[in-house]
């Protein structure tokens, strides 16, 4: 790449992520058994060199006009992270493959490594979760865990290669965000929910598993969370009629949105987790679900449904950084507004028709605050992970330690980098659940908690979709007439529905 080329880049890295999420889409969707990610990286070998990091880093420095800046911003990120991916390629597919091929043999019974969660989650018998869950970290452990080793260690040395001190270095620079300030707010969050959350957690093992919070399992939590106490209400069946339902009160009729195209189709290798790939922004988006019932699968639906509809209602005509790059905790934030409806009274009586929803909700908002101090400690051990420039073995203890001590559950130390996001993703699922709590205050005290009913409630979000992620989380918060981007909005969410 040379400078006078940069829109032949960007239409070329335009056509790479296209590319890539198609890959994406047909591996998971279960329509191509093998993910091959580096026949996609090879088609595009002039994106992604060290050339072309300096070149857009050397063109950001001389650019003045705000909007070029920006663009060029969300550009170098995206070289950045494509840099790291075609240094790894081989490697990442390896572990997808892997995952994929895995198998765990329990009590006589062969179980798919990826299906492992999902059999363990529907398993009523303690001791044979248990049985399960010891499988699962045998063979992560074994086979998994070596390849994430060489992966996250090449992902350290191509940090220093750039010439950073190290991993969070570099991301903290492309991505604009100090990771120590957002870690001080979290923990702040951790310290003062830590009395709420030992309470809600321990009556919620009595009530659901008859055991207290000190004898709760790892093992027991998929259980836990799956509820299939109320399998009666979320039923597979249902699960795309509510979501048409639910966007039908928003005006949008699914079925005429010509460029999603909704994968319900049954497939051996299909990921049995609901996920949207957005190949063309706006113009080809898959929202792939494989219904299998329960609560968990309606919040994972209705999260991917929030994606969906965010690229889906994109401006064309805004240019390639803004539709397909930017802050994703933006999308992640339209993504959580469509899952926290499984926690809105009125969503669950008029798409479910579940009126006496008390218990419900006070699960869901329990299970809301569990992965929020989980990701709060993930942040916390993901930076010390990622100052890291050797050996990665000690840094088993100190993610079992954080999430332990975050979850008040004991977390074993085999997922200490199966459990880890490229990019410190999980800093834009944090930033996105502070978005998305002052968003929801927003909906609520303009339209109401029946806000999905509400026309200029639909109106509003489009607009916002519209947007693409033209705007940062920040920004965007700020445009609406919030103020700082922090974690009050979802303190009020959870008091409210669990008591101080």
């Amino acid at each position: 790449m040379s400078v006078p080329d940069l829109e032949t880049y960007r239409r070329r890295a335009e056509q790479f992520v296209g590319a890539l999420d198609s890959e994406y889409y047909e591996h998971f969707s279960g329509r191509k058994p093998v993910c091959d990610t580096a026949a996609v990286y090879d088609r595009y070998p002039e994106l992604f060199s060290r050339e072309a990091v300096g070149e857009l880093d050397a063109l950001y420095q001389r650019t003045t006009e705000e909007d070029a800046k920006r663009r060029l911003a969300y550009l170098i990120a995206f070289t950045v992270d494509g840099f790291m991916g075609e240094q790894t390629k081989h490697v990442v597919d390896e572990i997808a493959n892997t995952e994929g091929s895995t198998t765990i043999e329990v009590d006589g019974e062969t179980i798919g490594l990826r299906r492992a969660g999902v059999v363990q989650g529907n398993e009523a018998d303690a001791a044979r979760r248990a049985r399960i869950q010891r499988a699962r970290l045998a063979a992560t452990d074994e086979h998994l865990n070596p390849l994430y080793e060489s992966l996250w260690r090449r992902c350290h040395q191509l940090a220093a290669e750039l010439g950073y001190p190290n991993y969070m270095g570099l991301y903290s620079e492309v991505k604009g965000l100090d990771y120590g300030l957002l870690r001080a707010e979290l923990e702040g969050f951790l310290r003062d929910t830590a009395g709420l959350y030992e309470r809600v957690m321990d009556r919620l093992a009595r009530q659901r598993l008859g055991i207290t919070l000190a004898e709760l399992t790892y093992a027991d939590l998929p259980y836990l969370w799956r509820a299939p106490g109320f399998d009666g209400t979320f039923t597979a069946d249902g699960l795309v009629p509510a979501l048409r339902r639910t966007l039908a009160g928003m005006h949008i009729d699914l079925d005429a949105q010509t460029n999603v195209h909704l994968d319900t189709e049954v497939r051996e290798l299909k990921s049995p987790r609901a996920f949207c790939a957005p190949v063309r922004v706006p113009d080809e988006i898959y929202l792939v679900v494989l219904p299998h019932g329960g609560q968990d699968d309606y919040a994972a639906l209705l999260h991917e449904a929030g994606h969906t509809e965010h690229f889906a209602h994109t401006s064309r005509e805004l240019p390639f950084e803004y539709r397909h790059l930017g802050d994703n905790a933006v999308t992640e934030a339209f993504a959580f507004i469509f899952d926290h409806l499984v926690v809105n009274r009125s969503w669950l009586a008029h798409c479910l028709q579940f009126t006496d929803a008390d218990d419900f909700v006070r699960f869901a908002s329990i299970n809301d605050l569990y992965f929020m101090r989980r990701y709060a400690a993930k942040l916390a051990y993901e930076t010390e992970l990622h100052t890291q420039t050797g050996e990665l073995g000690g840094m088993a203890a100190e993610y079992s330690r954080r999430l332990g001590e975050a979850t008040m559950v004991d977390v074993p130390e085999e997922m200490y980098l199966a459990d880890v996001d490229d990019g410190f993703y999980c800093a834009s699922y944090l930033r996105a659940w502070m978005l998305e709590g002052a968003l929801r205050m927003m909906l609520q005290d303009r339209y109401g908690t029946d806000w999905f009913r509400n026309d200029a409630a639909g109106a509003w979000l489009k607009e916002l979709w519209s947007y693409g992620q033209h705007f940062t989380a920040e920004k965007l918060l700020l445009k609406q007439g919030g103020g700082r981007l922090d974690t009050d909005p979802l303190r009020h969410h959870f008091e409210r529905a669990l008591g101080r």
